[in-house]
């Protein structure tokens, strides 16, 4: 039998877990729980955090989480055009999720948390906009709890918002992705490449190394329909670059998951209700970048959350959008607004789709803005040559630490 809380947390990822230890250290009597058994695990995501966001929020690593270092980005735009940045924002650390997911719901626990794997909500009861009881079955044993507060992250797939009737994102708002950890031919680059190509679609597919010689390599795109493996399958054994690196024989983990795109239908509080990371789409999405952003708002939700259980004052929880805002600063509100100017290019159908996989690359890598959107379609119809001449230039006058080259796999 599960015991009572003021705090339910519903998923012990970043956003959950990060909540559990921040409500617990404001004082609040917190249950966490998550439905898998082993919390971590199955991973779903690419693994890479930015440097920038992790300095930023703090963040220590877990012994043994940190699975490699990226110096620079590499974006490989059509199969044409090879940019590498190496400005700081580029630069990240792939992790060990199982390592690193599992060690903060320990330090939710460490802080005061109660911590639950193989606990399910099932069942919520409701006066007006308020969740007055949740219903878990955990380890098969069925408990009823009546929380003061709810934080939901449960993922974009929330069976909390499900069993509210709340929708929270649309199918179009939706990244359905899929990736292998693999082991490579040769040593590989001490960066994350990010592929932007018609044969992948609207998305973007990526090698993130995890070590010398193995990588998780996948690709994720709104409206990918069929089989994802299959699609991955095919990326693989046609796109030259990653035939020279991968063979399709050698997959240690197969990953699959959903990423939602930034911003969500109201905002992230339903009544007593705090919705956070991929739960709320507080994601970067313009570069699938999510534990970071999900770690932050998790603290503001619990943080707000626990502030309201100590002064008996619900509509404390307004304060959810300022915590968020507090910790991230304009991290959230200047990635929903490159997304857009991506998905603009995108949806532009008088620009050839080789074309627009180029001008998304560039806006996706910041080095080029929206208002040079038509100055550069002009650079595509260039020669090759004569393109990547003028792109080096624009580089050399931005003084960006980047650099530019052709690529001749068309």
């Amino acid at each position: 039998m599960l015991k009572e809380c003021e705090i339910l947390v519903v998923g012990a990822g970043p956003a959950g877990s990060s909540a559990a230890m921040a409500a617990a250290e404001g004082g609040a009597r917190t249950l966490l729980i998550d439905r898998k058994k082993e919390i971590g695990t199955p991973v779903q995501c690419g693994e890479v955090v930015g440097e920038t966001l992790l300095k930023k929020l703090k963040l220590k690593l877990p012994p043994g989480a940190l699975a490699a270092k990226l110096d620079h980005t590499t974006f490989l735009l059509d199969r044409r055009v090879k940019l590498t940045s190496r400005e700081p924002y580029w630069k990240a650390v792939t992790l060990e999720r199982k390592i690193f997911d599992k060690a903060l719901a320990a330090r939710a626990a460490e802080a005061g948390a109660m911590v639950h794997a193989d606990a399910r909500l099932t069942d919520i009861k409701m006066d007006g906009d308020r969740v007055v009881q949740a219903t878990i079955i955990h380890q098969g044993v069925e408990s009823k709890v009546h929380p003061k507060v709810i934080v939901a992250a449960d993922g974009v797939h929330s069976t909390l918002a499900r069993l509210m009737n709340v929708e929270l994102f649309t199918e179009k708002a939706m990244a359905k992705g899929i990736e292998y950890e693999m082991v490579s031919s040769r040593r590989l680059p001490s960066g994350m490449q990010i592929f932007l190509e018609p044969e992948v679609g609207l998305g973007y597919g990526w090698v993130i190394p995890k070590g010398p010689r193995h990588a998780n390599v996948g690709l994720a795109a709104i409206g990918l329909e069929g089989s994802r493996r299959d699609r991955l399958q095919e990326w693989l054994t046609t796109n030259p670059l990653l035939m020279d690196l991968f063979d399709v024989d050698k997959v240690l983990e197969v990953k699959t998951g959903d990423a939602p795109l930034p911003g969500f239908l109201g905002g992230p509080r339903r009544g007593n209700v705090l919705f956070a990371g991929d739960a709320a789409g507080q994601t970067l999405a313009f570069v699938g970048e999510g534990i970071a952003p999900s770690y932050a708002c998790g603290m503001g939700a619990g943080a707000v959350a626990a502030a309201a259980v100590r002064q008996n004052d619900m509509s404390r929880l307004d304060c959810y959008a300022n915590a968020i805002e507090d910790l991230l600063g304009s991290e959230l509100a200047e990635g929903g607004d490159i997304k857009d100017n991506i998905l603009n290019v995108w949806m532009d159908e008088s620009i050839p789709a080789g074309d627009r996989t180029v001008l998304c690359g560039l806006l996706m890598s910041e080095v080029l803005f929206p208002e040079e959107v038509e100055e550069a379609r002009a650079l595509l119809s260039m020669p090759q040559r004569a393109m990547v001449n003028a792109m080096k230039g624009a580089l050399a006058k931005r003084k960006a630490r980047a650099t530019v080259s052709a690529l001749l796999l068309r």
